[in-house]
């Protein structure tokens, strides 16, 4: 039952506060859960009946309206709505609850915050109302699609993944989990036709091909990252939170849709992410007005230290630089590392001072962890290790990273830290400032040569061995990891034929081609569906001829390839095979055929299709695009 006042003019904030007493009287009510969010209060009432449950939901709504009536507001019964949760119609058939006077009956669907639930929580009525609104925004996706003028494959994918993936992905993570097949293929058809718009691929075309040349993922294995954001986020909140204590709660399940905690818990199963302890939740950042005068961040070294650049060149770049800071410092050399950058990180430092010995810092990183934490953990560490020096108070001090992302998300300021290990580095540097030291957190190559550099590297390696087990990890690496798992088993998932061949279970990367017109070639020739091949247009009926209309056999004559007439042009034919294309072949493989996995790059298959198209402009006109 949903229950809501609305008009309110106050802060949402300040309206919490005002009616925190409503909530407690609310939690007087057995087996009654208070959902308020701003002026939008909800209850659900439970019972091992539905004339136990009507009760309570019953004596929920005379509280409301009593609390409303005390404090001079009017609950707008006629705006109220109720749903009854059962797998039994019967149950639904006539409950009543009366609101403030109003005679408020059950009906079949309830809109709360956006969300329409309904009596399954199957989300169909959700689904089909989420596809609904989200159509007019795929069509102004397509317009921004134009073979001469339209935006580059890069931007169609930010467009794609967030006006409308966005769009569709709203309060996901609270219903598309329990939504069922048959209505998450609603919001699968959407996307699809957003990843048509992105790629230019045809109607035809296999829905795992066209899916990955758009870099999407389908609906029913982006609920698994979702579900698993959500128990990463309960699990980061303090004992006795709301969300925490759902996402702990061991109930029995009375309808037969899952929730976001089973879906969940067996996504970060499948990412080995389970037991895995979950860093505590960033919930007071630090002022943005704190004094950080003294911070110094430096993140260039010049055009000679790009990473094309020779191993020396950089590393002269680096010490020409290094010789510009404080030399009468406590030096801090840190490196992270991270295998394959997502697993087993580990931080090492070097912490040279004027009068002590070298210090060597190891500290794991967590079993899930990126480079970039893994560097921040050992910076911790360092900055730690030389607060705590009896005699480095006024000194200044001066840190070396070959990290610029870790840098980057430092120098974006104190307050504007998202992550509890961001903001204990900061800390710390706030510490040490307050001690009259300067700092100097300095940006460097990395494999460049430089000794402490080399040395940082080497200790981070051996953190990377050390035992895990209790090292916890922030929310989004939960979710990063269990997004690579779903995104790992969907690609294992491909069907066996020509986009497998080509692909196996890798991504492909966006399609850098001069021109509009030259991506749709591409993603289509590696998609198996050439909308340019004369055995694909015969297929479907737009290359008729008297002794056939319409096939599905490539030895048909109709569909032969107008360049060399010996089998029928489709993608595999015109990469690998069609000896018309021995030099273009020649020229971009190394050898006049290839192989279906030799055709991944971009660059290989739009020169491939442009020496085809050349071919064939001198025996025949170029066929319509579908």
């Amino acid at each position: 039952m949903r229950l809501g006042s609305k008009g309110s003019v106050l802060a949402p904030t300040l309206y919490t506060l005002w009616a925190a007493d409503l909530i407690l009287e609310l939690r007087r009510v057995p087996h009654t859960t208070t959902y308020m969010y701003a002026d939008d209060t909800a209850t659900l009432s439970g019972g091992s009946s539905i004339a136990l449950a009507k009760e309570r939901a019953q004596k929920s709504a005379d509280i409301i309206a009593a609390w409303a009536d005390r404090w001079k507001m009017r609950v707008a019964g006629e705006k109220t709505q109720a749903i009854v949760l059962s797998q039994w119609a019967r149950d639904a058939g006539e409950l009543t609850v009366k609101v403030a006077g109003v005679s408020v009956k059950a009906g079949s669907q309830l809109r709360l915050l956006g969300v329409t639930f309904d009596r399954l929580l199957h989300f169909g009525p959700h689904c089909t109302d989420l596809r609904r609104r989200v159509r007019p925004r795929t069509a102004q996706l397509k317009k921004l699609t134009g073979r001469s003028w339209g935006l580059g494959e890069q931007q169609l994918r930010t467009v794609a993944n967030g006006y409308v993936r966005g769009a569709l992905e709203y309060a996901a993570a609270a219903w598309l989990p329990a939504a069922s097949p048959s209505h998450v293929e609603l919001i699968d058809r959407e996307l699809r036709a957003a990843a048509r718009a992105v790629t230019g691929c045809t109607a035809s075309t296999p829905v795992h091909a066209l899916m990955s040349e758009a870099g999407m993922t389908d609906a029913w294995s982006r609920r698994q990252a979702l579900a698993a954001r959500m128990v990463g986020l309960a699990a980061s909140l303090p004992e006795g939170d709301p969300l925490r204590s759902v996402g702990e709660a061991v109930v029995p399940r009375r309808l037969k849709t899952t929730g976001w905690r089973e879906v969940g818990a067996a996504a970060l199963a499948a990412a080995d992410a389970r037991d895995i302890p979950v860093e505590a939740r960033l919930h007071h950042t630090l002022p943005p007005w704190a004094d950080n005068s003294t911070v110094h961040f430096h993140l260039d070294l010049g055009p000679r230290a790009r990473r094309a650049a020779p191993e020396d060149v950089r590393r002269a770049a680096a010490e020409e630089r290094i010789r510009e800071l404080p030399e009468e410092a406590v030096w801090i050399w840190s490196d992270g590392s991270a295998e394959d950058g997502v697993a087993n990180g580990g931080g090492g430092a070097l912490i040279r001072t004027l009068t002590e010995d070298d210090w060597e810092l190891r500290v794991p990183a967590g079993r899930l962890c990126s480079s970039t934490r893994a560097e921040l953990a050992a910076l911790l560490a360092a900055l730690e290790a030389v607060a705590e020096l009896p005699r480095s108070a006024g000194l200044p001090v001066v840190a070396c990273l070959d990290s610029r992302a870790a840098l980057l998300t430092l120098a974006a300021g104190a307050s504007a830290q998202t992550t509890t290990l961001g903001a204990s580095v900061w800390t710390q540097l706030l510490r040490l400032q307050a001690s009259n030291s300067s700092i100097h957190l300095q940006w460097v190559s990395a494999h460049c040569g430089l000794p402490g550099n080399e040395r940082a590297d080497a200790l981070a390696k051996e953190a990377a061995g050390m035992s895990q087990r209790t090292t916890s990890v922030d929310a989004r690496t939960l979710t990063r990891a269990a997004a690579r798992a779903a995104g790992r088993e969907w690609r294992a998932s491909r069907p066996a034929g020509w986009y497998r061949d080509v692909m196996a279970d890798r991504a492909p990367d966006p399609v850098r081609a001069a021109t509009r017109e030259e991506a749709i070639d591409v993603h289509q020739l590696r998609s198996g569906h050439w909308g340019r091949s004369e055995q694909y247009l015969h297929r479907i009926g737009r290359r008729p001829t008297p002794e056939c209309a319409q096939c599905n056999d490539i030895t048909c004559p109709a569909g032969r390839c107008l360049v060399c007439g010996e089998a029928a042009d489709t993608p595999a034919h015109v990469l690998l095979e069609c000896p018309c294309l021995f030099g273009p072949r020649l020229q971009a493989l190394g050898n006049i055929t290839g192989t279906a996995r030799d055709v991944q790059r971009d660059d290989v298959v739009a020169a491939l299709a442009a020496g085809y198209a050349a071919h064939k402009s001198r025996v025949a006109p170029s066929p319509p695009r579908r």
